[in-house]
């Protein structure tokens, strides 16, 4: 709970967002301006982050702020990000190609965790006796769902003793992100070249605008709507009720958190609480659900606009990427470079090839399209996936990028149980070795479980799709 209990000044806390505003403002002028974040799409987030750690306290000093208040900032900021999605109206029935998405996303997962465990427990018993073996159950949780849920449940190890989990799986999922945009913008390319994406012409390239990042002054009248208005003039600014919501919901999950984390102290289970607590996110979520739900029920949701709920999760996205790699330890990073390194470079050639098999094989429609998407979000965020089916689908024509989003859910509904099992290691067996080869067993039952699963109510059969 020291996310919540981590003190710091107001003066601080205005300074350490000014410092990440600023940066924000100089990756969307070096996305503006410099070719190479434009060829690679890399979002003006990502650069903002890059640039914090590189102008930042660890190496050049230039920018004034505190790597751990940065942590505290993407723990709070990742709850109140699915507090903002939770209460969006949602898209309706999940078609086919959603649902088949959702069990690829848990199973690169799952087969993420079993190579972080693998790699990490060679390099136990035939290298580095004292390597701490969660450094592996970190990489499902950079890879596969982002340095918020990475850095959320890495920090709660600290109550067990491995102080470096946040830090380590913030530097996972920043290697992720590079992953994602780096190689991804080079398959997708090499897809386009051979004709594998069917709405995009192999001579084409992506517009201004996309490579920019910036809607174009001779198009303005013709620029999206970002939100309508849900409240007249005079009343309240519909911005500020959307906030309050937020807010208030968040207040709620503390609330709730707080006496569940009281009630399993006194039933004897108070080793539980720090693990309570990097959960947060997914109880600020349901509420948000439900809350959601409710109002709809009791005919008052129209006094919530999902124009003005996507553009607040994308403003605490934008500057909890940002954050999540400004808070990386480049010291503790050095430390683990190796595992880190070798786990990384596995589960990326393992993510690209297991996604591409299974693409090949199930989607009757757009298999590449598909791909593209589900491989940047597996080795990224859905923000990367999505960046990577725009350059197939400029235009959005086809379900892909609608389906990718649904699948998220399922996905997260999916690896519940993965986000409870990565804790009995410390929780049941105290850090001892067998408890990760059991949880290396449960994540292989899992998969297996998943398989079937997937193979009765998902998977369709069909013959290969080569691309």
């Amino acid at each position: 709970m020291n996310t919540w209990t981590h003190a710091f000044t107001i003066g601080q806390f205005i300074l350490d967002f000014a410092v990440v505003s600023g940066l924000l403002v100089l990756g969307t002028i070096c996305r503006r301006y410099v070719g190479w974040f434009q060829r690679f799409l890399i979002p003006n987030n990502l650069i903002a982050g890059f640039l914090g750690l590189m102008l930042g306290p660890e190496l050049l000093g230039v920018a004034v702020f505190s790597p751990e208040r940065m942590g505290v900032y993407v723990y709070h900021l990742l709850a109140l990000t699915f507090i903002g999605v939770g209460l969006q109206s949602g898209g309706g029935k999940h078609s086919r190609g959603a649902i088949n998405l959702g069990f690829i996303q848990i199973m690169s997962m799952l087969l993420q965790a079993m190579i972080g465990l693998g790699v990490v427990m060679v390099m136990v018993y035939f290298v580095n006796p004292d390597l701490v073996p969660a450094v592996g159950v970190l990489l499902p949780l950079g890879f596969g769902m982002g340095p918020g849920i990475a850095y959320s449940i890495g920090q709660s190890w600290q109550a067990y003793g491995f102080a470096e989990g946040a830090s380590i799986g913030l530097t996972i999922a920043a290697i992720g992100f590079l992953v994602a945009y780096g190689s991804g913008i080079l398959i997708v390319n090499r897809g386009i070249r051979r004709g594998h994406a069917e709405l995009v012409d192999r001579t084409d390239s992506l517009s201004r605008e996309v490579r920019t990042g910036l809607v174009s002054a001779e198009r303005a009248e013709a620029r999206p709507v970002a939100a309508r208005m849900t409240f007249t003039a005079g009343a309240i600014e519909p911005l500020t009720f959307h906030v309050a919501m937020v807010a208030t919901i968040y207040l709620v999950t503390y609330g709730v958190t707080l006496a569940l984390a009281e009630g399993l102290v006194l039933i004897g289970l108070e080793r539980e609480v720090p693990t309570l607590w990097s959960f947060q996110f997914i109880l600020a979520n349901l509420i948000a659900l439900v809350t959601g739900r409710l109002m709809h029920r009791g005919r008052i949701a129209h006094v919530l606009d999902d124009g003005f709920l996507h553009r607040l999760t994308g403003l605490m996205a934008d500057y909890l990427i940002a954050a999540s790699i400004m808070a990386i330890s480049l010291t503790v990073a050095w430390d683990y470079i190796v595992p880190i390194a070798l786990m990384c470079v596995v589960a990326a050639f393992a993510t690209y090839a297991s996604i591409k098999w299974v693409s090949q094989r199930v989607f009757e429609d757009y298999p590449f399209e598909r791909f593209s998407g589900i491989y940047g979000e597996m080795t990224g965020t859905i923000s990367s996936g999505l960046a990577l089916v725009r350059i197939v689908d400029p235009e959005y024509k086809t379900p892909v990028a609608q389906d990718l989003v649904l699948s998220s859910g399922l996905a997260l509904g999916f690896g519940f149980p993965l986000l409870l099992a990565i804790n009995m290691p410390f929780t049941v067996f105290d850090g001892a070795m067998e408890g990760y080869w059991v949880l290396l067993g449960i994540v292989l039952g899992y998969l297996l479980l998943i398989l079937l699963a997937w193979t009765r109510f998902g998977l369709q059969r069909k013959k290969r799709m080569v691309f």
